[in-house]
C-alpha cells in the first residue's frame, strides 16, 4: 500500500494540473470563438469535400454560384466565348493548346461555379444556423498552395464569428438533392440525378470531386432513393469527422501556448509543489480536502461561471500552502533581510546562487506544460481514482482466532 505521503503528493498534482489544464481550455475556447475558428474549418471542410483545394470560393458570390448551376441543371449553360484559330475539319479533333496550358486552366477554374458557393447559396442553406444571409459574409476560402494545406476563410473576423458552426448531414443532403434536382414540379429519382451529374461533367471545364463522389454514390444505391440519401449523409459525417480533427489538432496548440502562459504568470512549478507537498503532510492533506471537493466544468455551465469555479479552487490550494504565484518566499519575509528580485520569487537564494536553480525552475515549468496535453479530463478522472484509493486506507488487520 503506498504511503499516505506519496498520495497526497499525487492528488495534489493531480489537482493542479487538472485546473491548470481545464482554465487553458476554456481561454482556448474563447480564443476560438473570437475568432470564429469552428465556422471556418466547417466552410473549408465543406469546400474540400464539394470543390477540392484549387477552387476559390467568394461567399458574396454564393447566390450567383447557385443560380449558375441552376442554369447548367436546366440545360441552359451559361455562354462561352467563341474559340479562336480555325476551325478544324470534319471528323478531326479539336488539337489541345499546350502552350499555354497554365493560363488556360486558370481561366477555365475561374468561370467554373463553385460547388461550395452553389449549395450555401442555395435557399435551404442561405441562413442556415445565423442571422442573414450567407452573400453579406465578406470572406473568400481562397486556393491551397502546391505542397500546403488550405488556408483558412480570409476576411473580417466579425464575418467568422457569425458563421454557423454545425450544418446538419440531413440539412446538408437536402440542399445537395435540390441543387442537383432543381425542378420542384419534376420527381426526384436517381435517374434524374444521373442526368444532372451527365450535364455537370459536359459542361464544367475540370472534373469536379462533387461530381465523380455522387456518381459513385448513385452507382452503389442500386436504384434505391432512401440507400442515395442515407449514403451522401455518411459521406458528409465522415468527412466531418476528419474536419473535426483538423480543428482539434489546431486549438490544441492554442491550448498548450495558452497553457505555458499560465504556467509562467502563476508560477505553477511541478518541482516546487511536489516537493512541498511531501516534505509537510500538513499542506498535503489539506490540498487533498481541496481537491476532493474539485469537480471540472459541466457543460450546462458558463464560461464565466467556469473561470469563477476554477479561480477560486487555485486560491483555495494557495491558501492551503501550496507555492503558487509570485509573491515572496518566506526566506525573504523577515525584516533587515535584502533580496533581489529573484531571491524574493525564489529563483535563487540569497545565501548564494546557482546556475542549477535556474535549470531547475524552468524543468518545473516544462514538466507542468507537457502534464497539461492530455487534458482536463484526463486528470480529474484521475483525481477521482486517487480519491478513492485514499478513503479506502489501509488493509483491517485479521480477527483474531
Amino acid at each position: 500500500m503506498l504511503g499516505s505521503g506519496i498520495i497526497n503528493v499525487a492528488i495534489g498534482l493531480a489537482f493542479i494540473f487538472g485546473v491548470t489544464a481545464a482554465l487553458s481550455s476554456v481561454f482556448t475556447e474563447m480564443i476560438a470563438r473570437f475568432l470564429g475558428l469552428r465556422g471556418a474549418y466547417l466552410l473549408r471542410g465543406l469546400r474540400e469535400l464539394l470543390d477540392g483545394d484549387t477552387m476559390t470560393t467568394v461567399l458574396t458570390m454564393a447566390e450567383g454560384d447557385y443560380n449558375a448551376w441552376q442554369k447548367i441543371m436546366k440545360e441552359t449553360p451559361p455562354e462561352s466565348p467563341p474559340p479562336t484559330g480555325p476551325k478544324p475539319g470534319p471528323g478531326k479533333p479539336q488539337p489541345a493548346d499546350t502552350s499555354a496550358g497554365d493560363a488556360l486552366t486558370a481561366e477555365a477554374l475561374a468561370k467554373i461555379p463553385s460547388a461550395t458557393g452553389a449549395l450555401l447559396g442555395s435557399p435551404i442553406m442561405r441562413s442556415q444556423g445565423m442571422a442573414g444571409d450567407i452573400s453579406s459574409r465578406a470572406l473568400i476560402l481562397p486556393a491551397a498552395q502546391p505542397g500546403r494545406p488550405a488556408p483558412l476563410p480570409k476576411g473580417p473576423w466579425k464575418f467568422r464569428r457569425s458563421l454557423p458552426a454545425y450544418i446538419s448531414a440531413t440539412s446538408f443532403a437536402d440542399a445537395l438533392i435540390d441543387l442537383l434536382v432543381p425542378n420542384a414540379g419534376g420527381q426526384t429519382t436517381l435517374d434524374a440525378i444521373d442526368r444532372s451529374l451527365k450535364s455537370l461533367q459536359q459542361e464544367l471545364p475540370v472534373a469536379s470531386p462533387l461530381v465523380e463522389s455522387l456518381q459513385t454514390l448513385v452507382a452503389n444505391a442500386n436504384g434505391s432513393m432512401s440507400r442515395f440519401r442515407a449514403s451522401v449523409e455518411s459521406w458528409y459525417d465522415n468527412h466531418m469527422d476528419r474536419v473535426s480533427g483538423w480543428y482539434k489538432r489546431y486549438v490544441a496548440k492554442i491550448t498548450l501556448v495558452v497553457g505555458a502562459i499560465l504556467v509562467l504568470l502563476l508560477n505553477i512549478n511541478t518541482l516546487t509543489i511536489g516537493r512541498t507537498l511531501y516534505s509537510s503532510s500538513v499542506i498535503g492533506t489539506a490540498v487533498s480536502s481541496v481537491a476532493a471537493k474539485t469537480t471540472s466544468c459541466p457543460a450546462n455551465e458558463t464560461t464565466q461561471k467556469c473561470l469563477g469555479d476554477l479561480q477560486a479552487q487555485l486560491s483555495a490550494a494557495t491558501q492551503a500552502g501550496l507555492p503558487i504565484g509570485w509573491a515572496a518566499v518566506s526566506d525573504c519575509a523577515a525584516p533587515n533581510i535584502h533580496c533581489n528580485w529573484l531571491d524574493q520569487r525564489g529563483i535563487f537564494s540569497r545565501h548564494g546562487g546557482s546556475p542549477w536553480q535556474v535549470v531547475l525552475v524552468l524543468i518545473g515549468f516544462l514538466i507542468t506544460v507537457i502534464a497539461l496535453t492530455p487534458g482536463a479530463r484526463f486528470w480529474f478522472d484521475l483525481l477521482s481514482k486517487l480519491g478513492s484509493l485514499r478513503s479506502t486506507g489501509p488493509k483491517p488487520p485479521a480477527p483474531a482466532t
